[in-house]
């Protein structure tokens, strides 16, 4: 058929591609390394308690809002059962040396907070505030469209420069782009205005876990007709007159098809090109991306009494955030076990630091790196008592590496979001949708929004561009007026 599509990889982009384009008539067959699908999307048990890995909270996912629209299009909301989080009212804390700010769970609370701390800088305040309702506005599909936020063509740094606002006002902006790999030189301005904006409008976690969604979003795939194929590597994808022709598996499989969908880390997919398949502009231009930081993640089980579950996050913050931002997550969730919380951790860990590992896999890297891996992860939980205080006889259920990462979703280093989608490196690589090649495509995390997110619209704009953007509305009408597809 002339409209076969090959997606690589099952994560949240992959899977999303390829539901949508089986419900538009398209025959998909979409291929995942691993044995279960999911990526990062999908989460792990350890002890019989959950473990999170790439999705922790996401934002502007209640119906009416775009990633919420995306979700009913799925047909999945019904098993994320979400969550709101902020119920408290706050969604995120910041603890910086010298004190704390939580950003709060609606526009208005964060105007009076603002206001309150700012006092001598009310035009300051005014602007942020601005920048956030607009963003907020973006992000309501039910609203007429308006203009972005803020440029997507100059870095939030420069941006905020030109505005003159207090250092303290640039740090608090900065903190959201941390857990994303992101700093104020490196991220457009308009990804500023959204990563926070989307919180205000619903900050949400799932209810259900990662295992049930990537599940859920399988059988999705499966329910339109999409044949996943589990376990079987794609090792290169087929060239045939300058355009994509299909690809070939590790067990020597090939499937045609005239456009290849790709999920994975873009540096991975340009390794299963021939030579000379991408421009030598373009493919020195993705060699020179730069990784976002990796990230050291520990699972431990505290005690309830001592650290109860909390519905908000918390973020360590050290040094200058407006500059270089150093510091570590923190979150306490139910565990699912009598008096005990689940607390994740996640503090930066650059992949040089376990490079001695580089070519080991994982669960084959023996005694020293098991130990090194206690030894950090004991690090991390003393680190984290300056975010919830004296930790006694934490239970550790689970640590993992940029390693850990680099083999679960074959990112080159681990990186926790992949490549580091920089202002500096040109707008066709702050979304890598279309790379240089007919009938080639790629989805995942993108520098226009952020996590699932910044994804979803990635997806949208590749659904698109293969069956329609028409056929995608009416797609996504539909859901609106049906509920769950």
């Amino acid at each position: 058929m002339k409209n076969d599509v090959v997606v690589i990889g099952s994560g949240f982009g992959g899977l999303s591609a390829a539901i949508l384009l089986a419900r538009l008539g398209v025959k998909v067959t979409l291929v995942e390394g691993g044995s279960h699908p999911g990526g990062c999307l999908r989460s792990y048990a350890r002890e019989g308690v959950d473990c999170p890995v790439g999705v922790h909270y996401m934002g502007a996912a209640a119906p009416g809002e775009v990633l919420g629209d995306f979700i009913d299009v799925l047909g999945i909301r019904s098993a994320l059962k979400l969550q709101r989080l902020g119920q408290s009212g706050v969604i995120d804390r910041y603890i910086f040396d010298d004190e704390v700010f939580d950003l709060p769970s609606s526009i208005e609370q964060l105007e009076l907070a603002l206001s309150k701390r700012f006092s001598d800088a009310p035009e300051a305040v005014a602007f942020v505030v601005d920048m956030f309702k607009s963003a907020m506005a973006s992000l309501r599909s039910d609203a007429p469209r308006t203009l972005p936020p803020a440029p997507l063509t100059q870095s939030a740094a420069d941006y905020l420069a030109d505005k003159h606002l207090p250092d303290r006002l640039v740090d608090f902006l900065a903190v959201q782009g941390f857990l994303l790999g992101a700093n104020l030189r490196d991220f457009p301005a308009s990804f500023l205005a959204v990563v926070t904006a989307s919180l205000l409008l619903s900050a949400c976690e799932l209810g259900s876990s990662g295992i049930v969604m990537a599940d859920a979003m399988a059988d999705r795939a499966r329910e339109a007709g999409v044949e996943i194929i589990l376990g079987d590597s794609v090792m290169a994808v087929n060239v045939d007159s300058r355009a994509a022709s299909g690809v070939r598996l590790e067990s020597g499989t090939t499937i045609a098809a005239s456009t290849i969908v790709s999920g994975i880390h873009p540096k991975a997919l340009a390794r299963m090109l021939p030579d000379g398949a991408l421009p030598g502009s373009y493919r020195a231009g993705l060699d020179r991306l730069e990784e976002t930081q990796g990230a050291l993640c520990v699972v431990a089980l505290v005690d309830s009494a001592l650290h109860p579950p909390t519905d908000y996050n918390a973020f360590r913050v050290q040094g200058m955030p407006r500059q270089e931002l150093q510091g570590s997550y923190a979150q306490l969730r139910p565990s699912g076990k009598p008096g005990l919380t689940r607390l994740t951790v996640l503090n930066e860990s650059a992949y040089a630091d376990w490079s001695r590992w580089h070519d080991t896999r994982t669960g084959r890297r023996g005694a020293e790196y098991r130990a090194e891996k206690a030894r950090q992860g004991q690090i991390a939980l003393k680190e984290a008592e300056a975010t919830i205080g004296p930790i006694h006889d934490a239970q550790i259920i689970d640590v993992w590496t940029p390693l850990t990462l680099r083999d679960w979703v074959r990112a080159p280093e681990g990186g926790t979001y992949g490549v580091r989608h920089s202002i500096r490196d040109g707008l066709e690589f702050l979304v890598l949708a279309r790379p240089p090649l007919e009938g080639l495509f790629q989805v995942g995390q993108n520098a226009i929004a952020p996590g699932l997110l910044g994804t979803s619209m990635g997806v949208l704009r590749v659904v698109g561009a293969i069956s329609g953007r028409e056929a995608v509305r009416e797609l996504i009408e539909k859901s609106r007026s049906t509920g769950d597809l």
